[in-house]
This record gives structure tokens, C-alpha cells and sequence, in this order.
């Protein structure tokens, strides 16, 4: 199991990083596309349990995940050991406000907690019926960006939109925080990956089956 772990956690921070290598935006050019292709990317948590891997304030913390849409379309993410302590337990109201229900202390932190939501918000694609948006691209990959107050998601596919490549929130100069989501089953990604350029904090998921 102990080798199963590692070579997951391996595999998202190398994806991540040379996913993290390319350039900023100044050499993309402006295009066209349709930010509705996107919505067959969004995931469909109704729940969906996955191990977790996180990496957080010189904290390394492993255990189960919880991710589940609820009857009135809040979402609910539950972290906790396979002792059933929890880590963290929050929700994603649905008038898409954030609120924690529980947090271990070492997680209770302004920075940690902003950080989730925004995290968390760039996977569950929360802001991509937002027609405020612009598209720029290069010969390979097309990227959608969605404006927001602090800085810009981009959700990053190929030229036809047949997959998700990757998603990043970004400054006007640096990508902050790289993320992935690969091999969806029943609108439910296999893995995902989330790596932070600049402070340690990763997470990594991988679902298990029920």
C-alpha cells in the first residue's frame, strides 16, 4: 500500500510539474470558443469517496475524503484518518458561499482556509456558467479564463475540447496553483491533483471504488 501511495503522489507532482512549465500567457493569441464545452468536464459528486493525500503547513495528512452533492445542491467535503478523526469538514453552500463546519487546528489558519476554497472552487468549476470570460491559445491548447476579483481561473483543453488538460488560478505575472482532473467515470474524475507554486501545499486524491 505504502508503494501503491508513493507512486501516486509521484505521479501527480510530475504530471503537475511539467504541466507547471510552460510559459505565462504574453505569447498566447486571442481566440473563440465556446466556454460551454466545459460543462461535460464538471464533476458530478453524488458521493464520491477518495484517498487523500495532503500536504499542508509542514503537515503531512492522509486519509479519506468525502465528497458529496447534496439534495439542495450545496457540496459537502469531509476529511478524516481511517480512525475517523476529522481534518476538515466543509461546504460550498448552494448560494455558493463557503463555510467550515470543523477544522483542525493546524489547518485554522485565514490563508489555509482561503486557499481551500479557492481550491476547491477551481474543481468543482464553479464559475464556468459566468459568461464573463475570454479565450486565448496556442497551436495545442485552448485556454478559457474566468476573471475573478483576485486574480484568473483558466481551464486549459485541446483544440476541440475533448479533454481537460489541465486548470490553473493565476495572478496578472504567475500560475499560483495547477491542478488536474483525469478519467472520468460516470461524470466522476479517477484523480485529481492540486499543486501550489508558491508555499507547500498539495493535494492529492484517488478515488476508490464503493
Amino acid at each position: 500500500m505504502q508503494i501503491y501511495q508513493m507512486r501516486f503522489l509521484l505521479f501527480i507532482n510530475s504530471f503537475l510539474l511539467m504541466a507547471g512549465c510552460s510559459p505565462l500567457y504574453n505569447s498566447l493569441q486571442k481566440s473563440q470558443a465556446d466556454i460551454n464545452c466545459l460543462q461535460k468536464f464538471k464533476p458530478s459528486f453524488k458521493p464520491a469517496l477518495y484517498e487523500a493525500k495532503i500536504d499542508v503547513v509542514g503537515k503531512h495528512l492522509s486519509g479519506l475524503l468525502v465528497i458529496k452533492k447534496m439534495p439542495d445542491s450545496s457540496v459537502r467535503m469531509v476529511f478524516s484518518n481511517e480512525m475517523g478523526f476529522t481534518f476538515f469538514d466543509i461546504e460550498f453552500t448552494n448560494d455558493d458561499h463557503f463555510k467550515v463546519h470543523s477544522i483542525i487546528r493546524q489547518m485554522d489558519k485565514k490563508a489555509v482556509k482561503k486557499t481551500l476554497k479557492k481550491d476547491f472552487e477551481l474543481i468543482l468549476m464553479q464559475h464556468i456558467e459566468n459568461k464573463s470570460y475570454y479565450v486565448i491559445r496556442d497551436s495545442s491548447l485552448v485556454y478559457m479564463a474566468l476573471p475573478q476579483a483576485r486574480g484568473t481561473y483558466y481551464y486549459i483543453t485541446n483544440t476541440d475540447c475533448a479533454s481537460l488538460v489541465k486548470m490553473q488560478r493565476a495572478s496578472k505575472h504567475k500560475v499560483v496553483v495547477e491542478a488536474i482532473m483525469q478519467n472520468y467515470v460516470d461524470g466522476v474524475p479517477d484523480t485529481i491533483g492540486i499543486s501550489h507554486k508558491n508555499f507547500n501545499f498539495d493535494i492529492g486524491l484517488k478515488r476508490i471504488e464503493r
